[in-house]
């Protein structure tokens, strides 16, 4: 199958480019960035079976002259706010199936918009295959409580998820900016949720960072440069950037965790490498792309990976899952 792999610069396309790159159902993987340099770098350090071109996403012309020939699409370009539709539709015009990471939670009219689309062209699409949606949707609906055993498939919907994340080693600029852009104030640890400092998100949802330099300097950026309206936020951003390197973590800290919690009951899976949110992405692209995939619309994630498939993955990138 031919993969084209969207923002592949990045921190998390260039993990999926690592995964993708090593299997062998993928006979050529299109490594594309608005950085050709890095693109380029990635590819030739990969495989002979990469290659790389420029885009600039936000323009859906400059996206639509590389789909011909491809099978699916594995997107994890960001901020998502901006450039995750644009990029849906312009797979669903060329009739490409189409995975994207996701940065929160789609409105239910923009999930019948794109499930339309991608329905009139006959394709499948998935959103949130990273670790916020994506992990946290997948833990939901298979391990969190009672409501995940075959004889009582009525699962409960999560009070509240998070992500739990190491700001010294996990994310690049567009995820910091979602964080410093999206926080609302400080909040209460969920239930099963390791210790830490975390905040509240607009969806309900919230970040943690783990206790000490990282959640002091992440609450003093927000909390006060933060502030002063949107340039205060993209300036909260660079500063989160420029000053991880200073951040150390307490011994043992994995890179991320992502958490579901419904009152007494909790799911969590801890990635100590940080990717298996590309992990994710890089799976449902290439189910997507699978010739037997008949399904057409916007999928449900937890549709698409089932529990066993669920652990086995996390298993291969050597996270843990964890319930209570």
């Amino acid at each position: 199958m031919k993969i084209l792999v969207v923002g592949a610069a990045g921190f998390t396309g260039r993990a999926a480019a690592i995964l993708l790159a090593r299997r062998d159902d993928v006979g050529e993987l299109i490594l594309v960035d608005y950085d050709i340099r890095d693109a380029k770098r990635l590819a030739k350090a990969l495989s002979p079976k990469c290659r790389w071109a420029m885009a600039d996403v936000g323009k859906p012309l400059e996206l639509s002259r590389l789909l011909e020939g491809i099978d699916a699409v594995a997107s994890a370009v960001g901020p998502c706010a901006e450039y995750e539709k644009a990029i849906l539709f312009s797979c669903a015009a060329a009739g490409i199936a189409a995975a994207t990471i996701g940065e929160g939670t789609i409105a239910a009219e923009g999930r019948r918009e794109i499930d339309g689309v991608f329905r009139d062209a006959g394709v499948p699409a998935v959103v949130g295959c990273g670790m916020m949606p994506g992990w946290t949707e997948l833990l939901a609906a298979h391990f969190l409580g009672a409501g995940d055993s075959a004889a009582n498939p009525q699962r409960p919907s999560p009070a509240t998820r998070y992500l739990f994340f190491s700001p010294a080693r996990f994310g690049g600029y567009a995820f910091l900016r979602g964080v410093a852009k999206g926080i609302m104030g400080a909040a209460p640890a969920p239930g099963g949720a390791p210790a830490g400092n975390y905040f509240a998100l607009p969806d309900g949802s919230r970040i943690g960072v783990p206790e000490g330099k990282a959640g002091n300097r992440l609450g003093w950026i927000v909390g006060t440069v933060g502030k002063l309206g949107a340039v205060g936020k993209e300036f909260s951003a660079a500063l989160l950037l420029w000053t991880r390197g200073g951040m150390t973590d307490p011994a043992g800290t994995p890179v991320a965790i992502a958490g579901v919690a419904a009152g007494d009951r909790f799911a969590r899976v801890e990635d100590p490498r940080g990717n298996l949110g590309a992990a994710l992405l890089a799976e449902t692209a290439v189910r997507l792309a699978a010739p037997a995939h008949k399904a057409t619309g916007l999928l449900p994630l937890p549709e698409l990976i089932g529990r066993e498939e669920a652990e086995e993955l996390a298993a291969r990138s050597g996270a843990r899952i964890v319930r209570g």
